[in-house]
This record gives C-alpha cells, sequence and structure tokens, in this order.
C-alpha cells in the first residue's frame, strides 16, 4: 500500500495533535483531533492512525511527567481497560455501538454534573473505588477507547472524582495507555484497520509527537487549577452530549 502526500499530511497532523492532547486534554484526541480530521480523510484510516499516534505519543510526552502519576488509581482500571479494548475492537468491526455510547455519555453526565457541582460549592469526599469498580470503569473506558478514541473521558473523569491534580491526573493517564495502547494497536492490525505501511508511517512521525508533547506540557503549566478542572468538565460535557444526541 502507497502512502499519498495527502495521506502523509495527516499522518503527520494527527501526530502533531495527538502529543498536544497527550500532554493537555487527553481526551480532546477523541472529542477534537478525530472528528475534526474525519472532514478531510477517510473514517479507517483515521481511527488507525490515530491508535498509532497515541502509542507513539506515549513514549514523546512520558518523560515530561515521569513518576508524577498516581499508580494505585492506575492499576485499579488497567485490567479493565484490556478487556475493553478486545471487546471493543470486535465491535468496531463487527457490530453497531448505539447503545454503548450511549450509557457512556449517561455515565460522563453523572460525574460532570457532581464534579462540577464540587468546584462551585466545594469538593465532595472522594468515591471510594474497589478492584470490582475499577474493572469495571475500565472496561467501559476500554470499549469506548476501541470505538471512538474517547476513553480518555471516561479515565478522566474516574481520576477526578478521586481528587488528582492536573499534572498527576495527565501523567496518570499517560502511564495507562502505556500499558494499554500497545494491545490497541494489536487489535487494530489483527482486526485489518492497520497495515504494515501505516504502521511504518507513523512510526516515522514521531518527531512531530515530541514537539506536540513539548507545546502541550508548556500550555499545561500555564494553566490554573481552576482553569483546567473546568476545561476538562466542559470537553467532557461535549463527548457525552456527542455520545448521547449524535
Amino acid at each position: 500500500m502507497n502512502l499519498t502526500t495527502f495521506e502523509l499530511a495527516a499522518i503527520a497532523l494527527g501526530a502533531f495533535g495527538t502529543g498536544f492532547f497527550k500532554s493537555t486534554f487527553s481526551m480532546a484526541i477523541g472529542l477534537v483531533l478525530v472528528p475534526v480530521m474525519l472532514l478531510f480523510w477517510p473514517t479507517r484510516f483515521i481511527i488507525g492512525t490515530i491508535a498509532i499516534h497515541m502509542l507513539i505519543s506515549d513514549y514523546a510526552v512520558i518523560h515530561r511527567f515521569w513518576k508524577q502519576w498516581e499508580w494505585n488509581l492506575a492499576k485499579l482500571v488497567i485490567p479493565g481497560f484490556y478487556a475493553g479494548i478486545v471487546a471493543g475492537t470486535s465491535i468496531l468491526v463487527n457490530l453497531p455501538d448505539f447503545w454503548i455510547r450511549k450509557s457512556i455519555g449517561a455515565s460522563c453526565l453523572v460525574f460532570i454534573l457532581t464534579r462540577t457541582w464540587s468546584e462551585i460549592k466545594g469538593a465532595l469526599p472522594a468515591l471510594r473505588i474497589g478492584r470490582r469498580a475499577g474493572f469495571a470503569i475500565g472496561l467501559g473506558g476500554g470499549i469506548v477507547s476501541a470505538i471512538t478514541h474517547t476513553g480518555g473521558t471516561v479515565l478522566t473523569l474516574y481520576l477526578l472524582s478521586q481528587g488528582v491534580q492536573k499534572v498527576q491526573l495527565v501523567s496518570t493517564i499517560i502511564v495507562t495507555w502505556i500499558l494499554v495502547n500497545p494491545l490497541k494497536v494489536a487489535s487494530y492490525y489483527a482486526g485489518g484497520l492497520l497495515t504494515p505501511a501505516l504502521l511504518f508511517a507513523g512510526a516515522a512521525s514521531i518527531p512531530f509527537a515530541f514537539a506536540g508533547g513539548w507545546l502541550g506540557r508548556r500550555v499545561l503549566d500555564m494553566m490554573s487549577q481552576r482553569v483546567f478542572n473546568f476545561s476538562l468538565l466542559g470537553l467532557a460535557a461535549a463527548t457525552a452530549l456527542r455520545l448521547l444526541w449524535e
């Protein structure tokens, strides 16, 4: 498969955008980057391309957040993400995802309303998340991630509910994807969404992911915690509404 110049431009743009959002608003990859790129390039091509970029950008930006993650929270959801990625890829390849998207959207709105209330009226007690609940959150996030690349929304809202602050939040999301995205790319390849040529071109675009990650971290450092939280909640609300009313 020979890639055209237009497709190579998409790969470069996707790498930069993914690196940028990985360092700022991870869930915006599925909310902003993917929909915009779908206006110009084929759906399956973009879905596969962004999966490669998400894997590459993890390694491009992780050094900027090294050991700032909340591992006790990440380890609760990672097993569920593994199961969800496999299930979600099967759905993406074979089945419609209408009701799954609607249920995830409704769950997101509950988290958004709760967190928005705490931002305005004061912090609420953090929810206690055990292994079973963590697996369920990861399962839902993995399914949505495989289908629409918006699993970051579920993961972000979960971490916000635990009171994780902005740098630690981004760091925890990245370390989670470091361990999850290799399975996602492998599942996509097995499902026919990726080709060797696309994998090679995606890997070659890593300098663009580094550039996006560098810029994103600087944007993150300049934002206040309150602005950061409301920005995340606004993006999450838009994602949930899109899932419910698309």
